[in-house]
């Protein structure tokens, strides 16, 4: 792979994961103001279920796909070649620890969604 392919493809890459962070931050905010302000509402089950509902889908789609970032980064350290692979750049990218970020990307979001769930119900 040539280094300029290299480079645009992690680019793409670190635009969506950065582009996730917002909804992620979005969906959670408004639950705990939600949970903060509903009062009596949140007694209501339909109001239960729709707030779980959504919580609970968009932290598992928004999981998902950052998940794929982070797969996708370190399917991409192991394809840098050339100039690219000898540079200071490839050695700071091959310390990540690809599998610890993938599992913390699971237990901090599911901590939340359970911290979240136990408010509401």
């Amino acid at each position: 792979m040539q280094d300029s392919t290299w480079v645009a493809l992690q680019a793409s890459r670190s635009r969506e994961g950065t582009g996730l962070i917002l909804p992620f931050v979005i969906i959670h905010s408004l639950s705990l103001v939600i949970i903060a302000f509903a009062g009596d509402a949140l007694t209501d089950s339909s109001t239960q279920l729709a707030l779980t509902a959504a919580l609970v889908i968009g932290t598992v789609w928004i999981s998902m796909n950052f998940d794929g970032v982070i797969s996708d980064m370190g399917a991409l350290i192991k394809d840098m070649s050339g100039d690219l692979a000898e540079s200071h750049l490839a050695g700071n990218w091959r310390k990540l620890p690809i599998g610890m970020m993938r599992g913390i990307n699971v237990v901090l979001p599911g901590l939340l969604l359970v911290a979240q769930l136990m408010a509401i119900y």
